[in-house]
């Protein structure tokens, strides 16, 4: 993830550098959405029956050759088929490291588990755009993939030598459906959930780093490259640094509710985004987003992992990963969209609009499907233990 991370901030400039326009920018983001769209579900519904270790190894792989290859590319059209090939390889690891480590989840304690691996998630994630900034500041704009190359090649050593075979009961090559997943009112509710709540987040992915860099003639804020790495890198390490608490908030409380705090608590920093204008106002936008994003997200995995055990973890976490994609396909399109129609800063009231449509959305499902009763009495359980 720290690997992802370094690229992050970094691609978009990159691809402006080889003549996209914003459309292509945020098609470039769509096409590693639309490849792990088109993968994550089938991926995942494998790794019920297969070996999750080799599935991650095999996406570890592509991931290292692409990490070449975006260095070898001359124009947009080159990197939009890396960026597929890098979805590819994406929908072959987190999802299946989630499914992993929900496995492995005692019951009652699925919010601290998957907490702590959301935290080595966003942790990477948050600490690369600080690096990638620096190095295109210091060096050049392919130090960065350079980096990510070594990084992804050390994480397919480390996983090779240190990652164990997956305990499975014997006689378990079961496939579940997506239908069956989808048919479980919670998880449908954290389907819809993510798919919008990724729309908006897409946003800030694929276009914070052109918004803070650009000049203020072209609608950005005019500050340099190390420091939209730095508001970017700030965010995400405070929402790393909340998740394993607020992983154990989820196991003692009511999961939903902290999926519609978490909800309010992002719309609000799409607000503060939208009404930014220098370096320490847009920082605590991206901090006050993140906590909410941080609160909401052990929570929903949880959900996701109580409600898939009885279906197969690598199946539902697959339709939720496939749902994230889904959101990350349409969002960079329809921000890129806006941008051309009517400059930067309205790709943060359209965020905002879609994460408080996919908060309410969330709780209607729920409300309506029959399940919230039961989830909340799961979450009195967790508290009567501790």
């Amino acid at each position: 993830m720290l690997g992802l991370g370094i690229i992050g901030p970094i691609m978009p400039l990159y691809a402006e550098s080889l003549g996209a326009s914003f459309v292509v920018i945020g098609l470039l983001t769509s096409a590693w959405s639309i490849s792990r769209l088109t993968f994550t579900f089938p991926v995942g519904r494998v790794s019920d029956t297969r070996s999750k270790k080799r599935i991650i190894i095999s996406g570890l792989v592509v991931y290292v050759v692409v990490s070449i290859l975006y260095m070898l590319a001359r124009d947009s059209a080159s990197l939009l088929a890396i960026r597929l090939l890098h979805g590819a390889g994406s929908a072959m690891t987190t999802p299946i490291a989630m499914a992993y480590a929900a496995g492995l989840a005692p019951k009652g304690r699925e919010g601290r588990t998957l907490g702590t691996l959301t935290f080595a998630m966003f942790a990477g994630w948050g600490l690369g755009p600080l690096i990638g900034g620096t190095l295109v500041d210091l060096f050049s704009i392919s130090v960065p993939f350079c980096v990510m190359g070594a990084l992804n090649s050390l994480s397919l050593i480390l996983t090779l030598v240190f990652l164990p075979e997956e305990i499975r009961p014997d006689g378990d090559r079961t496939r579940p459906s997506y239908r069956k997943v989808l048919s479980n009112p919670a998880l449908r509710a954290v389907f819809v959930y993510r798919a919008v709540i990724t729309l908006g987040m897409s946003s800030l992915m694929g276009f914070l780093a052109i918004y803070i860099s650009n000049s203020a003639d072209a609608g950005g804020l005019g500050l340099s490259v190390s420091m939209a790495g730095l508001v970017m890198s700030l965010g995400q390490v405070a929402s790393a640094t909340l998740q394993r608490p607020f992983g154990e908030l989820a196991d003692r409380y009511d999961k939903v509710l902290l999926v519609l705090i978490g909800g309010g608590i992002a719309s609000v920093g799409f607000i503060l985004f939208l009404l930014s204008h220098d370096v320490w106002s847009v920082l605590v936008a991206q901090l006050v987003y993140s906590m909410g994003v941080a609160l909401a997200t052990p929570a929903l995995s949880a959900i996701a992992a109580i409600h898939g055990r009885g279906i197969g973890l690598g199946t539902t976490m697959g339709v939720i990963e496939t749902a994230m994609s889904t959101g990350m396909t349409v969002g960079p399109l329809v921000s890129g969209m806006i941008i051309e129609a009517v400059g930067l800063r309205p790709i943060f009231s359209f965020g905002g609009a879609v994460t408080v449509t996919g908060t309410v959305a969330f709780y209607l499902l729920l409300r309506y499907g029959g399940r919230t009763s039961s989830i909340h009495q799961q979450d009195n359980l967790g508290m009567l233990k501790t």
